[in-house]
């Protein structure tokens, strides 16, 4: 990476560092995870995660544990599972304690504590076999957990948990860091598996992963993991994860950039769309500025903006505004204008671009208000307009009152569309990108 590519790279992190500043993240590192060679690495992301003023929770698994393998039934087995715990946590340990020259830790004291957070109970008998020593949490003691990451340390649960009577059970990692993540309202709940993502897709909605686990396709200790997603994304955890234990840097490629490199698995479209606000103009500014600077935009002051920001309104992603658009009322008809969209979010997720998705928003908001036709003047995309309904129209087909502002010398190109019945091609993708369409 040359200097140019980092600094582009690190200023467009930045909102998301900003973003994940106080936020509480909810980890899995299953057995596999912790005998990967990668295990150095991921640790080091997590302490750059924990440096940058995110409050972690850990919740490791150790050989044994993993879905289908052996069930811990008895005191026996149980020690075995026990004993790989223990080298699994002072592994973890040394790890987030090293302090050799070369390790992004040096300077950094990073305390891991761990304690008596969940109370377990036995998991009984399942399909006719007693599972004896398994357990599952019985309660997660959220209050005590949320004072000690408040004193800055790092939580590291291992699988481990007690009954009210002190007898110790082994729990399945998956399942323990999904009840830790609803017990905490974590912000994310994040898992590692072998899989870099969930099939091919870079999002998901929790439907969308529920019907993906009825056929059934995954690997035992993958389909377990995406069920403990599932419930912790029913139960309220607003974004979970999916990132690869073997991919070097996954964790902050999902993380810090728009592409991402796991699976986002969340509630519904995670990019919220909202009419803008005098606060907003700003971050407005920001974004069409360099579509003005090409001449893809026609210019408006600051104060024009400023006047006109409730014809705005904007998509943004944990609270990080990354597209807008304006929608100016003609008659019947309304004009679409001003689109703008983030540099790191022009690309196409589940199936459309962020372009295309406030295109639909401006559709539906204009239906809605009554409006029938919707208009766009453009001088590069009216084949995107096309591909989307858009059918090429005369100047003297717009309103009067629209006539009457348009710039000859510009010479924009008149796209109409007729709301009530014109086609949403949605499958098709654009043949240009959706952030330089619009004046």
């Amino acid at each position: 990476m040359d200097s140019a590519d980092f600094v582009s790279w690190f200023r467009d992190s930045t909102p998301y560092i900003s973003a994940h500043r106080g936020k509480t993240f909810v980890v899995m590192l299953g057995a596999d995870a912790v005998a990967s060679a990668n295990l150095v690495n991921m640790a080091h992301d997590l302490a750059l995660l924990h440096v940058l003023g995110a409050r972690l929770v850990i919740a490791h698994g150790a050989e044994g544990l993993d879905a289908g393998a052996a069930p811990a039934a008895g005191d026996g087995e149980f020690d075995a599972v026990a004993a790989t715990v223990g080298v699994a946590r002072n592994r973890l340990e040394a790890l987030f304690s090293t302090g050799i020259p070369t390790s992004p830790l040096r300077g950094s004291r990073i305390t891991l504590a761990g304690g008596n957070f969940v109370t377990a109970k036995p998991v009984g008998v399942i399909d006719g076999v007693e599972r004896g020593r398994r357990g599952e949490p019985r309660r997660i003691h959220a209050d005590e957990l949320r004072r000690l990451l408040m004193t800055g340390a790092i939580a590291l649960l291992p699988p481990i948990g007690h009954s009210p009577s002190g007898q110790a059970y082994a729990l399945a990692p998956e399942t323990l860091a999904a009840e830790v993540a609803l017990a905490l309202r974590a912000d994310k709940l994040v898992v590692y598996d072998a899989a870099e993502r969930v099939g091919t897709a870079s999002e998901l909605t929790l439907a969308e992963l529920e019907r993906a686990l009825e056929q059934g396709r995954f690997p035992a200790p993958t389909q377990a993991r995406l069920e403990a997603i599932l419930h912790a994304g029913r139960g309220g955890v607003p974004r979970c994860h999916l990132i690869s234990h073997a991919a070097d840097g996954a964790l902050l490629q999902e993380l810090f950039t728009a592409e991402g490199v796991g699976t986002q698995i969340a509630e519904g479209d995670y990019r919220a769309m909202r009419s803008a606000t005098a606060g907003d103009v700003a971050a407005i500014v920001e974004l069409i500025r360099p579509l003005e600077d090409a001449g893809l935009l026609v210019r408006r002051p600051r104060d024009r903006l400023e006047a006109e920001v409730e014809r705005f309104f904007l998509a943004e992603i944990d609270g990080i505004v990354i597209g807008c658009c304006a929608l100016y009322p003609h008659g019947d008809a309304v004009e679409l204008a001003c689109l703008a969209t983030h540099p790191s979010h022009r690309f196409r997720v589940g199936g459309k671009s962020l372009g295309e998705r406030i295109l639909f928003h401006a559709e539906e908001q204009a239906a809605r208000a009554g409006f029938t036709r919707m208009f766009a003047l453009t001088t590069r995309a009216a084949d995107w307009f096309a591909d989307h309904g858009f059918s090429p129209a005369a100047v003297e087909a717009l309103p009067a009152s629209r006539q009457a502002l348009y710039n000859f010398q510009r010479n924009s190109k008149a796209m109409l569309k007729e709301l009530a019945d014109a086609p949403r091609r949605d499958g098709e993708p654009p043949r240009q990108a959706a952030e330089e369409v619009l004046e």
